[in-house]
């Protein structure tokens, strides 16, 4: 494995940092070391390679993986990054970045679905790009202290998928193959924490799971995975901004016919490679925490998230066969503001029963739904100032963690007003009953 720095931009400033001359230039030597402290990063990136992991207690299983990412171009080579902290406890972070599994929302002009660039994601990238809970400078972080494994997302199938599959590319009418192999990535990047002195948690140390849309399912698929790598450790986990609904059989037109991920289900928690492809989200949040009583599982979403609602439409339309157009009108805007009310609503009425009858069937499992339709939080700025859900979520997840009373189910609902954005057909707000 090797370890890359971003030191380029951190050595030519330092250069102008040590040209001062003379005290009239202090202002200049301020600013200069200012920049300095600003491009500075914690981060350390791995490229891992090809290995396998053998796994106890209930998975009891040895895996191969072998670290992928689709095989574009400018984003092929998968690696992970690390930051060290202060205690041994563990962060893990999945990266958002969309999904695909057609040949209209995998390839295309202004159509891909998909984060498909990892090669211009950096050390330094990570940490300009990614705060909130990732941001150790801020006192009123929780996690400021804890080492931190992030783990990119450039595989477009939820850090689910083990399997290569052809697809063609509507723009050149080609077959072209893609890797989709996040659920490799993941592997490999948990397996060189647990074989690694500096960043393998100790016992009685704990580990906190999470992810950003695409990550949000990645979280909770492979929490599963890191409990049973970690068998002594607190595991807990939270999925940011993935509700999970879907139209009837795409979980086994998408997910298991194109991304394998049917292989890789921790069958262990109670659902089965075959019913894998008819599960609901909601059910899947059940099974885990029901299995892992002691873990503490949760769900934040706004309630009518727009890109969530976005790729609803997405997988709708496929469905559908829409014929490809070589333009961003075959999907519509990525916020959501172009979907169709009827559509929106169907999204936010499942959004609720997956979160809240579904998952809520589990005495482990909370949720946090705020208003409006702003796509992903634990990784913003506004995690430390969201309240719309009738208390602030900086203390609903200070209490997940200390598994207090500020960690009970919280609705946007209940205070009169979840804030419904304005869309195309409704600009004054879209209406939904729920």
């Amino acid at each position: 494995m090797k370890i890359r720095t971003s030191i380029t931009v951190l050595s030519v400033v330092l250069s102008l940092a040590s040209c001062k001359k003379e005290k009239d230039n202090d202002d200049k030597e301020l600013l200069a070391l200012g920049l300095l402290a600003a491009l500075q990063t914690p981060y350390i990136g791995i490229t891992p390679t090809r290995g396998s992991i053998t796994i106890g207690g209930n998975a009891n299983r040895t895996i191969t993986y072998d670290p992928k990412c689709t095989g574009v171009s400018g984003n092929q080579t998968f690696k992970f990054y690390l930051k060290k902290g202060t205690s041994k406890n563990l962060l893990v972070n999945f990266m958002g970045g969309g999904a695909c599994w057609d040949g209209k929302n995998c390839f295309g002009s202004n159509t891909t679905t998909y984060f498909n660039r990892m090669e211009i994601l950096s050390e330094l990238a990570v940490r300009l790009a990614f705060n909130g809970i990732l941001e150790e400078r801020n006192a009123n972080n929780p996690f400021k202290d804890w080492n931190v494994l992030f783990i990119p997302y450039c595989s477009g199938d939820l850090f689910w998928g083990s399997k290569a599959t052809t697809y063609t590319d509507p723009t050149t009418n080609t077959a072209t193959t893609l890797q989709h192999r996040g659920f490799d990535n993941f592997l490999a990047s948990i397996d060189y924490v647990s074989k690694t002195t500096d960043w393998k948690p100790g016992t009685g140390d704990k580990i906190f799971v999470t992810g950003q849309s695409a990550g949000a399912y990645g979280a909770i698929y492979n929490f599963p995975y890191i409990k049973e790598i970690f068998p002594n450790n607190e595991v807990n986990v939270l999925g940011d901004a993935g509700a999970g609904v879907i139209p009837t059989n795409f979980q086994a037109q998408g997910p298991v016919d194109k991304w394998g991920a049917d292989a890789n289900v921790p069958t262990w928690v109670g659902v089965s490679s075959t019913s894998f492809a008819t599960i609901q989200l909601g059910d899947f949040y059940k099974q885990v925490a029901n299995f892992y009583p002691s873990s503490r599982v949760a769900q934040y979403t706004t309630n009518f998230d727009g890109n969530q609602r976005y790729f609803f439409n997405v997988q709708k339309r496929i469905q559908a066969n829409v014929s490809y157009t070589n333009s961003t009108d075959l999907w519509g805007k990525s916020d959501g503001s172009q979907v169709d009310d009827s559509t929106s609503c169907t999204w936010v009425t499942e959004a609720r029963t997956n979160i809240i009858t579904r998952s809520g069937q589990s005495s482990n499992f909370r949720y946090y739904i705020a208003g409006g339709d702003v796509h992903t939080i634990t990784t913003s700025a506004n995690f430390y100032t969201e309240s719309s859900g009738g208390s602030s979520l900086l203390t609903w997840l200070r209490g997940m963690l200390a598994n207090n009373s500020d960690w009970v189910n919280r609705d946007c609902k209940s205070i009169g007003n979840c804030s419904p954005p304005a869309t195309a057909s409704s600009p004054s707000g879209i209406s939904c009953s729920f």
